[in-house]
């Protein structure tokens, strides 16, 4: 067991509206981009969806015993309930990724959720989006030997 962590602090907020036919994770990638955004924490994200695609974790006979499901995709008009994610960078280069998990309700009023698929999360009406930029840390995705998968490690930025 253990945990890893690093310090850092705000150093700004950020609304996005996402636009009716824009996928939810492109349209964040891209404000992103045009704001100088390297880390940060989606801190809410909510709005209405055309249709859904999501990943949920299953069971799978491998190193830790779990793993990412097939796309489960639901059609709309969908109620895009809530949305946290993460802002980083991949290892090599300066592209920004978004990892974010959401909950969707469907015209039933079911619940379903998981990790966001990138362009397949088109925006019915709108997509109001709250960004938390941090300062002295960074978020980078490699890969990590204990789990064999790529996910995002914050480290804390010199002269930050």
């Amino acid at each position: 067991m253990g945990i890893t962590f690093s310090e850092g602090h705000l150093s700004k907020a950020v609304t996005i509206r996402v636009l009716p036919g824009s996928d939810v994770i492109e349209g964040i990638e891209e404000a992103c981009q045009n704001l100088g955004i390297k880390s940060g924490a989606i801190i809410s994200c909510i709005g209405s969806l055309q249709r859904a695609s999501v990943l949920v974790a299953v069971p799978l006979n491998n190193k830790i015993g779990a793993g990412y499901s097939e796309p489960r995709k639901y059609e709309g008009p969908l109620e895009l309930l809530s949305g946290q994610g993460t802002i980083g960078r991949e290892e090599e280069g300066e592209i920004i990724t978004v990892h974010i998990h959401g909950v969707v309700s469907d015209k039933e009023g079911h619940l379903h959720g998981g990790h966001l698929v990138r362009g397949e999360n088109p925006v019915l009406i709108t997509c109001e989006v709250m960004v938390a930029q941090l300062q002295g840390i960074k978020i980078l995705r490699s890969h990590d030997p204990k789990t064999d998968y790529d996910i995002f490690f914050a480290k804390g930025e010199e002269n930050a």
